[in-house]
């Protein structure tokens, strides 16, 4: 399956996503491309949207991606790139120290405000694809940290690689597609544009002034999760 744009993948994610249509569900993009589908869920779901910042680790001054790291203290580190970095441990905690600040502060001017109340809700973290699954696994472990009730992972485009990564840190994965040949999630859109800072602050706004009233109940458990 490929997709039109991100706002497609939302749109069709939208559909699947409907018994989470409840009171406890906050629908969280990761920023930056997932924060364009995850307003579309939750348009269609009418839920709350924010975003959930985070960052691929590269080695400095290098090509190796070492993890991902997130807002609220989400942190991966690949073993193997770990180990062939060869960075003294001092240096490499030092490193991932100062990316989750930047992390932390870069989501506090997107946001303009607080950090989303999570504890007790639904997370429902939506992205426009997985590769490695390192980024999703670093915002799963945040909003455990944060105390979510739950958490639904939501994509357009997965690899099997991505999803083994993933399936026993959330409690329920969806993925309208899996490709294990996906190098780049771009590779499933005719139209992957970059987004800026600004663009991504106009989606939450909007998201913000639609206001959508939350449904009353709480989200189903879909144990084990839907593969697609």
């Amino acid at each position: 399956m490929r997709f039109r744009d991100r706002a497609e993948a939302g749109q069709k994610l939208a559909g699947v996503l409907t018994p989470y249509r409840s009171g406890d569900v906050c629908v969280l993009g990761l920023t930056r491309g997932g924060l364009r589908v995850a307003y579309e869920v939750a348009r269609g779901l009418r839920a709350p949207l924010d975003l959930w910042v985070a960052r691929r680790l590269r080695v400095p001054g290098g090509r190796l991606m070492l993890g991902a790291v997130t807002e609220g203290g989400g942190l991966y580190l690949d073993p193997q790139a770990a180990g062939q970095a060869k960075l003294p441990g001092e240096t490499l905690q030092r490193f991932v120290h100062e990316e989750v600040d930047d992390v932390e502060h870069q989501a506090r001017q997107l946001r303009g405000g607080l950090t989303p109340r999570i504890r007790g809700c639904t997370a429902l973290l939506v992205d426009d694809g997985m590769v490695t699954g390192a980024t999703m696994a670093a915002a799963l472990l945040a909003l455990k940290q944060q105390g979510a009730r739950r958490r639904i992972v939501a994509v357009g485009v997965a690899t099997p690689r991505a999803l083994e990564l993933i399936r026993g840190r959330a409690d329920a994965v969806h993925a309208l597609t899996l490709d294990p040949t996906l190098r780049e999630v771009s590779e499933a859109y005719d139209t992957f544009p970059a987004l800026t800072q600004d663009e991504l602050r106009r989606w939450l706004t909007r998201a913000r002034e639609a206001s959508p009233a939350r449904p009353e109940g709480v989200a189903p458990d879909v144990a084990g999760g839907w593969w697609f």
